[in-house]
């Protein structure tokens, strides 16, 4: 089924910081460690190399439902303006697996496109997130409000370091 751009995860957030902190908070491993996971999880990355063409293999551990492991590929890196990355379900090896294995809801794609924006206005930034599969779906399956807890813990992480 071929969903619209209208009918697929989109959110705008504006955070009070520079563009540069905002995207740093994206790029540096360090920082994505820190909110990069929907609350009373954590993250950890076997690999991750933020760069065009890199990888990452990394794992969200959910006290309630077990780790969800993820692979993907950065397909394109603009400096303070457009992170473009795949997300691919997969196992603790790095192997892609169909997301019913692991719980998930059947319609869920094993990938999906993720296209993050940024743009300054004034010393603030407005970021845009855009990810390939069907809004309606990632709210029921916890997706969409994980993609809002993490934002709100980075903008608290952001609150600090501005």
């Amino acid at each position: 089924m071929e969903l619209s751009k209208n009918q697929e995860v989109n959110i705008i957030k504006l955070f009070d910081a520079p563009v540069e902190l905002v995207w740093k908070a994206w790029t540096d491993a360090e920082l994505l460690m820190k909110w990069y996971a929907p609350n009373g999880c954590k993250i950890h990355f076997k690999n991750i190399e933020i760069e065009t063409g890199g990888k990452f293999h990394s794992c969200i551990s959910n006290p309630e439902y077990g780790d969800c492991w993820c692979i993907g590929e950065y397909k394109e890196i603009v400096p303070n303006s457009k992170i473009v990355f795949t997300m691919i379900n997969a196992d603790e090896k790095g192997n892609p697996i169909d997301p019913t294995e692991i719980g998930m809801d059947p319609d869920w794609p094993g990938e999906t496109l993720v296209t993050i924006t940024f743009q300054k206005e004034n010393t603030k930034t407005r970021m845009e997130l855009h990810q390939t599969v069907s809004q309606e779906l990632a709210k029921k399956t916890g997706a969409y409000p994980s993609w809002l807890q993490m934002l709100t813990k980075m903008q608290l992480f952001l609150h600090q370091k501005n």
